[in-house]
């Protein structure tokens, strides 16, 4: 049954009638033995299956609904899910369960990916799994950014998997999100080496977690990009080197063409205002 499941599309019109069938007769028939194999299994598919059919198992209302929710608008053209009873742990494995084979729109699919964390389940493990996978750059931007709140070592792949994205946003996201993995030196190499990417997005967002992290080595290469083409990048790097060491900052010889940016706000940092 497992080897039917795997070979599913992640993107169908409707929840799949042959998926479902499946996954109702997981629910009536496996054990907790079964179960607990495929929570820990190196297939993404199995541990969101697994997840799903324990949740139709001990809280199907909970299920019912992760399965069901449509999400409201939120800010712009953003989709929130708000009902309070998705904040539950069992709601996780359904909500990317219907992530990965529900067949929603990007839309509400980026939504899906925002609320699993907030349902305090034991999710980051498999998303982990499921992000190589996930064909939307949308959704693996979200994902990456649910490193947030990911324990420890679930937070650092999730970044890691964000630098080495194709997509410029998602690379940005994880150079965000990366002032919230712990230990510092599990992304320190990572924020350095994106300081030299080739989208100014992800230079200008590395630049200013490197300053929050006060990251080894991050010196020269932020003095560097003070002459970088992009103002943000300017700004950021900026911003950063006065973080780390404000008496040195305020000595660097490149403060005098900074004063007259392009860039007003740079312009500002210069004069420290």
């Amino acid at each position: 049954m497992i080897v039917v499941l795997a070979f599913l599309p992640l993107a169908i019109a409707a929840p799949d009638p042959s998926w479902v069938s499946a996954r109702d007769a997981l629910v009536r028939d496996a054990g907790d033995s079964k179960l607990r194999g495929w929570e820990t299994s190196d297939d993404w598919r199995q541990r969101v299956l697994a997840m799903d059919v324990r949740a139709w198992q001990s809280d199907r209302a909970a299920a019912m609904l992760a399965w069901s929710a449509a999400p409201a608008a939120f800010r712009g053209a953003l989709l929130r899910f708000g009902d309070p009873s998705l904040q539950t742990p069992a709601a996780a494995g359904p909500l990317l369960a219907r992530l990965a084979w529900g067949g929603d729109g990007e839309p509400v699919r980026v939504a899906l990916a925002e609320a699993i964390v907030h349902t305090g389940g034991d999710w980051a493990g498999a998303v982990v799994l499921m992000l190589p996978d996930e064909p939307s750059a949308a959704v693996r931007k979200v994902l990456v950014e649910d490193g947030r709140v990911a324990p420890p070592p679930f937070a650092a792949a999730l970044v890691a998997a964000g630098f080495a994205d194709e997509a410029d946003s998602v690379r940005a996201a994880a150079a965000r999100t990366a002032p919230w993995v712990t230990p510092v030196s599990a992304v320190g190499p990572l924020l350095l080496a994106a300081l030299a990417d080739a989208a100014a997005e992800v230079r200008s967002e590395a630049a200013r977690s490197v300053g929050l992290l006060d990251v080894e080595g991050a010196w020269r290469p932020l003095v560097s990009l003070l002459a970088d083409s992009d103002a943000r990048v300017r700004l950021q790097a900026l911003k950063a080197l006065q973080r780390l060491d404000s008496v040195n900052a305020a000595a660097l010889p490149q403060l005098e063409s900074l004063r007259n940016d392009s860039d007003g706000r740079v312009q500002r940092a210069a004069a420290g205002e």
